[in-house]
């Protein structure tokens, strides 16, 4: 049962989504658009999330309240394709079947469309309350409710919370027991172990899973792994562009070919007014993974190579119910294709890296 105070937090949050084509808070860095948040260590984070002062609620957010504000944004990027659609074969992006509109009417859909991180953006960017959620309430929304939700690291997730420009997530890592859960078609395994690092010696959870980009990551978390959030409205080559920041990330591992430490995620994607795409010159849509000082342990017979850079991924795709990934391959679209693993065919970056991201993170 959700009660009032939940209730009428989640219906603010909807609200958001079906009047917002985007996240909260946006500008210049240093900048008033740029999200408030209070200069203390991230290592602070568990006790203010888990023990937040008695003024700031917890509105905690169920397997009820998951499926509704998910299905509101679906139900929006549903509407938005009907519209595109119709823009098509009225030949608004060229004449029907060309190139030309095939490719302006999905770019179209992927600047305006939204997806699960852009969702969550919002809650962390807020400023009235600490959202909580976990394993169990997102699970039937991973497994059954929505079609590639993102591959988030969700298995042995106690407690997931956000707010006021952070987040942190609470996991459970000494239950000795391996588990797997299916994402979208996809195993996503865990197991618990003791590391060794930098002098200490911890526990943590292994999450084995796929990626948005289809490429299996090991990804390795301590009980707490937070950081900040933080989204900006930038200008690139005359264009507005929305970049999503999640960084001072601690807790956090990837196991690749090395044992790596990310410091940051960013997602950027040019703002499109209405339904017409972004000029192609100006189209920038993107994410990636920032790990300072990157070195690969490659095989023994290949040389190591060491990167100072982002490391680009795709861009997650639309949040979808299951329902309507099957209505719009009933509907037979002429511009575009769902693959049977659910992804959608064309569905790539654009444009090269923004300035503004260039400068945040200098040893790119």
């Amino acid at each position: 049962m959700i009660g009032p105070r939940a209730r009428v937090a989640i219906v603010r949050v909807i609200t958001t989504v079906l009047l917002a084509g985007g996240v909260a808070g946006s500008g210049e860095p240093g900048g008033a658009g740029e999200n408030r948040v209070d200069p203390v260590p991230v290592e602070t984070y568990p006790d203010f999330f888990y023990h937040p002062p008695p003024e700031i609620p917890v509105v905690h957010l169920g397997a009820a309240a998951i499926d509704s504000l998910g299905r509101a944004v679906s139900d929006r990027n549903m509407d938005l394709l009907t519209r595109i659609d119709g823009y098509y074969r009225e030949g608004e992006y060229g004449p029907p079947d060309s190139r030309e509109a095939r490719e302006d009417a999905m770019a179209a859909f992927i600047y305006n469309a939204e997806t699960a991180f852009e969702l969550f953006a919002k809650l962390a960017t807020q400023h009235d309350v600490i959202y909580s959620t976990s394993e169990e309430d997102l699970a039937l929304a991973f497994t059954e409710g929505f079609r590639n939700p993102g591959f988030y690291p969700i298995v042995n997730l106690v407690d997931a919370r956000t707010g006021f420009g952070r987040f942190c997530l609470k996991f459970e890592v000494e239950d000795e027991r391996r588990r797997e859960i299916v994402v979208a078609g996809e195993e996503m395994r865990a197991w618990t172990e003791m590391l060794e690092r930098d002098g200490r010696r911890f526990p943590v959870v292994n999450i084995d899973m796929m990626t948005m980009s289809h490429d299996r990551v090991h990804i390795v978390c301590e009980r707490y792994a937070c950081g900040n959030v933080a989204a900006f409205e930038i200008t690139e080559r005359e264009q507005p562009v929305r970049v999503v920041v999640m960084e001072d990330m601690t807790g956090q591992y990837v196991r690749k070919w090395g044992f790596h430490r990310p410091k940051a995620v960013v997602l950027w994607k040019s703002v499109s007014r209405g339904i017409v795409p972004p000029p192609r010159e100006a189209r920038f849509l993107s994410s990636a993974i920032y790990v300072p000082r990157l070195k690969l342990t490659l095989p023994w017979f290949l040389p190591d190579i060491g990167f100072d850079d982002l490391r680009r991924f795709d861009f997650p795709e639309p949040l979808l119910t299951v329902e309507s990934v099957d209505e719009i391959r009933s509907r037979d679209l002429g511009w575009i294709r769902i693959r049977r693993n659910q992804r959608f065919a064309g569905w790539e970056g654009d444009g090269s890296v923004p300035g503004f991201v260039r400068r945040r993170f200098p040893d790119f």
